[in-house]
This record gives structure tokens, sequence and C-alpha cells, in this order.
């Protein structure tokens, strides 16, 4: 419903990604120089759950704090004037290693190896960062095709991410 609609003055709405219980994900792009982008935000009626407000803006400063080629990038984070929160995420275009496995019967084991190997790198830089993921799941690693390379394995999805040592979310004005 929300398609054609422009946010915070910058960021058009063009589609639909996807969407679930807590949010939807939309296509979009930047109203000024034209890039698109996903647009993630919170559905209204979960956006005045304290907990879920906390979650999401956890999950901001997660991505945001983790700039890791293997990671999902993170560009803005708000709160429009209707209440409603918004991030917005680098628009990836892949195979979920859940289809992949879904799909193939056997990964052979260098192909499987050398996916790892992204996760890994990227789960040893958010944890140097103070993050811990706690959703690793096929379903939450995108493979990309990234100079040349179709198995570059990006992850997804900090919402239940924890912070430690002197991770510390910094967006509590909103």
């Amino acid at each position: 419903p929300r398609i054609g609609e422009v946010l915070d003055s910058r960021y058009r709405i063009t589609g639909v990604l996807g969407s679930g219980g807590m949010g939807c994900v939309y296509l979009a792009e930047h109203v000024s120089i034209k890039r698109p982008l996903a647009l993630k935000l919170l559905h209204p009626e979960v956006g005045e759950i304290d907990e879920v407000t906390k979650r999401f803006e956890r999950e901001a400063f997660a991505i945001g704090r983790v700039d890791h080629p293997n990671c999902v990038k993170v560009s803005d984070f708000g709160k429009l004037s209707d209440g409603t929160f918004y991030m917005v995420l680098e628009l990836l275009d892949g195979l979920l290693l859940f289809d992949l496995l879904d799909q193939e019967e056997r990964v052979e084991w260098r192909r499987a190896l050398h996916i790892g190997r992204h996760v890994l790198s990227a789960l040893a830089y958010a944890h140097d960062a103070g993050i811990i993921h706690r959703d690793i799941k096929p379903e939450n690693v995108i493979l990309v095709d990234e100079e040349g390379d179709s198995d570059f394995a990006k992850i997804l999805d900090f919402g239940i991410a924890k912070l430690h040592d002197d991770a510390t979310v910094s967006y509590t004005h909103l």
C-alpha cells in the first residue's frame, strides 16, 4: 500500500521485496541520486511495542557497526513523523543459501568451504566489534555476484544480535 510514497523526503518506495510479522522490506530509490535500495519498515502496530523497537534499533546499530564486505550494509535509520521506524539497506540481488541448499542435492565441498569462509570472516569481524549475530542460518545468508564471484556470501538480519563489551545502542534519542 505504500508504493509511490516518498518517506523522509528522500526515499521513494517502488515495490515490495518481502514481508513478515514485524515489518516489510520494500524496493525503493533515493529520490535525489536515484540509487536503488532496500527499505525496511516496522509495521505500525508492532512499532508501538517497546521491545520490538529496541530490537529494530539494535539491528540497525549492529549492521551499521559491522562494516564488512560479507555483511549487508545499512546507510540510514530513523523514525517517520507517524512513528514508523525505518532502516535503509543495500539492495542485494542474489540467492539465499537456504534456496541453494533446497535446489542442490549436494554442494561441492570446495564451494561449501568458500561460502563458509565468507560467513566466518563476517562473524569474526562482528565479534571483534562486540556483536554476536545469534541467528546464523541458511535463510540469513545470501549469495551475490561480486567481482566475478557468484558465491560471495553476505550475512543478513541482525535483528536478535547481542551487543557485548563497549557496543551500545546510540539511537536512543529517537
